[in-house]
């Protein structure tokens, strides 16, 4: 008897890798990653309003073929003078896009990890306040 070997494959990739696109070439490069089938994990989260667009580009492309994508981050708590000036940019952003009505192309992600996978092989995650764990099959 022949067994098919059935294999996940994870990608681990760089914040810095992410940083140096922009936030249309970010959700196109995980979604291309994701509808292969490779659950991407990375050593940043993405910010609130950039997450909401990558689900509602994944909805967009929900078929058959791609049932979606689950997505779990856990971001670092920033304290002191630093976590003051991470507050500070946000609400700069946002004043930004107050007066221009745009984000800035290229945004930072924040400190932490995230992991994005397709739906299928994601059978469940369960979150901590500052942990993760997932379930992941074939």
């Amino acid at each position: 008897m022949i067994r098919k070997k059935l294999k996940l494959k994870f990608d681990f990739i760089s914040s810095e890798i992410l940083e140096k696109k922009d936030a249309k070439s970010r959700i196109k490069f995980i979604l291309n990653k994701v509808k292969d089938g490779t659950i991407l994990v990375t050593d940043g989260v993405m910010n609130p309003e950039e997450e909401m667009d990558l689900i509602k580009e994944t909805m967009r492309k929900v078929d058959d073929g791609f049932p979606g994508i689950e997505v779990c981050s856990l971001r670092k708590e920033v304290k002191g003078i630093k976590g003051f000036l991470d507050k500070l940019s946000d609400q700069g952003i946002k004043i930004q896009k107050i007066f221009t009505g745009k984000e800035p192309e290229k945004r930072k992600l924040k400190e932490g990890i995230t992991l994005i996978g397709p739906a299928v092989f994601i059978k469940k995650i369960k979150r901590n306040p500052d942990s993760f764990s997932v379930l992941a099959g074939i």
